[in-house]
């Protein structure tokens, strides 16, 4: 059985309505989708984080219509009328009006509460741990519609070949992971590289798998330098290892923090000094075979404390994962991990000896981070 987003539910009752009647002062209306940030009762108005991260005003009146939709409800049948009071923060809301400036008068606030969508994303994970596989994108087959998987998550190796010619495709929305910001995709924008979760069934011999949804995105992990953090702004200014060049780097609540302590950091160094090195010269005499370092390091930092904003100070040395995007100076964190210096320092080689890992982006490779979920 398809499973459907919240957005995506949304998106689909923003279709419907579009095709309803309007009077003529509704003609030049428009709609939004988003969570409810706060509100404020007195003044029949919300603050609301839309879908593509802007802030905007929601305002009401005694002629706006509130309805209710259960989570997982793709038309309004079983909508039920509510009143503005009964909307809370978390609840994700279609407003359907006109724009004045910053602010949003709305018509018809079309509203699936928080408790819902939260208890159908839960359902949904589990499903995608006990069903899901993920891993990097190795080969396409357009033709056959075959995706040739590497597999990343505890436990898992090898490759699996995917089928996807009768799949449901999404993809990662820049700044989540959340499966319900997914946005509609297709097979055509998958590429080699990406990273991906599948969630089907699995062959007897475990080299095939049958997907019935895939949600796919292109990340990268960088080196940087901090310069100064803004805690109001929840951004950190820094420079990139490689090339020096100056980046900001925006903090959400969905970013995950960690900072690495000595010990993890002198035990990361040796497992990426164990790597054999990718421009192809001599290996360490204890070398082991490349692979599992990279997953098991990122399983490493992942079960650290996380850690605020506030813990991040000038000077640190973070390795950054954030969704590939057209600007180069700005990036939203997806997973910042702080203490790269450590492992660094740990790397050095000794004086008049050849430095025996390639760093790329200014990170040794086990920094290559997946960050789909990993079983």
């Amino acid at each position: 059985m398809r499973r459907t987003s919240p957005g995506l539910l949304i998106l689909a009752i923003l279709g419907m309505l579009a095709g309803q009647p309007v009077s003529r002062a509704q003609q030049k209306a428009e709609s939004v989708i988003g969570a409810i940030v706060s509100i404020d009762a007195n003044n029949r108005s919300a603050i609301l984080k839309t879908d593509d991260g802007a802030s905007l005003t929601v305002k009401t009146d005694e002629n706006t219509v509130c309805l209710r939709i259960p989570a997982g409800e793709k038309t309004l049948a079983k909508a039920t009328p509510i009143q503005f009071a009964d909307i809370t923060a978390g609840d994700r809301v279609l407003a359907h009006g006109a724009r004045t400036g910053e602010q949003f008068l709305a018509q018809r606030l079309v509203v699936m509460p928080r408790a819902e969508v939260e208890k159908k994303r839960a359902h949904d994970l589990e499903e995608w741990r006990q069903r899901g596989i993920g891993g990097i994108v190795r080969e396409l087959n357009a033709q056959n519609g075959e995706i040739n998987l590497e597999m990343r998550g505890a436990g898992a190796s090898g490759r699996v070949l995917i089928s996807a010619a009768n799949t449901v495709f999404h993809r990662y929305a820049p700044e989540s992971l959340r499966f319900e910001d997914a946005r509609p995709s297709s097979f055509a924008e998958v590429k080699v590289g990406d990273q991906l979760r599948a969630l089907g069934d699995k062959s007897a011999d475990g080299h095939n798998f049958k997907a019935e949804e895939i949600v796919s995105g292109s990340f990268k992990t960088i080196g940087v330098t901090v310069t100064q953090v803004d805690l109001q702004k929840q951004e950190i200014a820094a420079t990139t290892l490689d090339q020096k060049k100056p980046i900001v780097i925006l903090i959400t609540g969905d970013s995950v923090l960690h900072r690495i302590p000595p010990p993890v950091a002198a035990t990361i160094a040796q497992k990426a000094l164990a790597r054999p090195p990718a421009n192809g010269g001599p290996m360490p005499t204890n070398a082991k075979p490349a692979g599992p370092p990279v997953i098991e390091v990122q399983q490493m930092i992942d079960s650290l404390p996380s850690v605020s904003l506030t813990d991040i100070k000038t000077g640190d040395v973070l390795a950054v994962t954030s969704a590939v995007g057209k600007d180069e100076t700005r990036l939203t964190a997806i997973k910042l991990a702080a203490g790269v210096d450590l492992v660094l320092k740990a790397m050095m080689p000794q004086p008049g000896k050849p430095r025996l890992v390639r760093l790329s982006a200014g990170l040794p490779g086990v920094f290559d981070f997946s960050v789909v979920p990993i079983n």
